[in-house]
């Protein structure tokens, strides 16, 4: 058997497997495009925000001018005003620092001009209103130096200082109660320097009071006071309405017995009328009988 050569057999190796490689390729270009757009889209916004804080930034000087103008006009108080004026800056994201000089632009305003006036205009009112008169130049200065130094903080602690003051005390009723006798009795009188005396006057009207028709003094022995326009403290004024009252009282009352006594004067001439006519009949038949009497009928 001879020798032959023998048969070579060679395997070609199979070609490597790159899905997943490619896999991550593809990611890492997705990855890329994602993140360009990201990038876009962030570089959008920040020129968006940077356009919105450079209009704002531009319209912030309008925007103060509103301010200041309702702060002087009174439709704001300062302390809204500061308050809208930081908002702004916030709201838009500004600069540091880009609206402090317009802070202190307002601050200085209202400091040296606004809250002044207004501050002189309050106590000119305030004299007016609770005191009924104008305020003094030393009672302005007073006040404005009050206001300076921070004793008032406000005009309307102002205006609780006058409710204090003498002046008011002197010239104010201090309860419901001394209202309530201003409605009963009228106000109450002044002396000559304006202060309150206590003192009220009490109105006599004589058609509320019945007039007797008769010797009621002479009768009775009591003589009514001539009443009149009447002066004097709540005590003496009660003291007084009640002796009118009892007058009135009394003077219906002696009427009305006076009424009582001519009735039972008449009651009483009635009953003796009506005895004497009693009497008169019975006599009369006593007579009649005694004529009857003397004749005899039986016969």
């Amino acid at each position: 058997m001879g020798g032959g050569g023998g048969t070579r057999v060679t395997y070609k190796s199979p070609e490597p497997d790159r899905s997943f490689e490619k896999y991550l390729e593809y990611q890492m270009q997705q990855d890329k495009v994602r993140q360009k757009r990201l990038d876009e889209e962030a570089a959008a916004e920040k020129q968006r925000l940077d356009n919105r804080r450079a209009r704002a930034t531009t319209n912030l000087a309008t925007y103060y001018s509103n301010i200041s103008n309702q702060l002087q006009s009174g439709l704001l108080s300062f302390a809204d005003a500061s308050s809208q004026l930081e908002n702004y800056a916030g709201r838009y994201d500004l600069e540091p620092g880009t609206i402090d000089s317009y802070s202190n632009e307002l601050t200085d305003a209202y400091t040296n001009d606004i809250r002044p006036g207004r501050q002189k205009t309050g106590v000119e009112y305030a004299y007016s209103e609770i005191l009924g008169r104008q305020a003094t130049d030393e009672e302005k200065q007073r006040a404005s130096d009050g206001f300076q130094q921070g004793y008032f903080a406000t005009v309307d602690d102002f205006k609780d200082s006058l409710y204090k003051t003498d002046e008011y005390q002197d010239t104010r009723n201090q309860s419901y109660l001394d209202n309530y006798y201003d409605t009963q009795y009228g106000k109450q009188l002044k002396d000559e320097d304006g202060k309150l005396t206590g003192q009220r006057t009490f109105k006599f009207n004589e058609n509320y009071m019945p007039v007797f028709q008769g010797d009621l003094e002479g009768k009775s022995g009591v003589k009514l006071p001539d009443f009149n326009d009447f002066t004097g403290s709540i005590a003496e004024l009660e003291e007084n309405t009640q002796s009118v009252r009892d007058a009135r009282q009394y003077l219906y009352s002696a009427g009305l017995t006076n009424l009582q006594g001519d009735i039972d004067k008449e009651l009483q001439g009635i009953k003796n009328q009506g005895a004497k006519d009693v009497a008169k009949i019975s006599k009369t038949g006593d007579i009649y009988q005694s004529i009857f009497g003397m004749f005899n009928f039986s016969a």
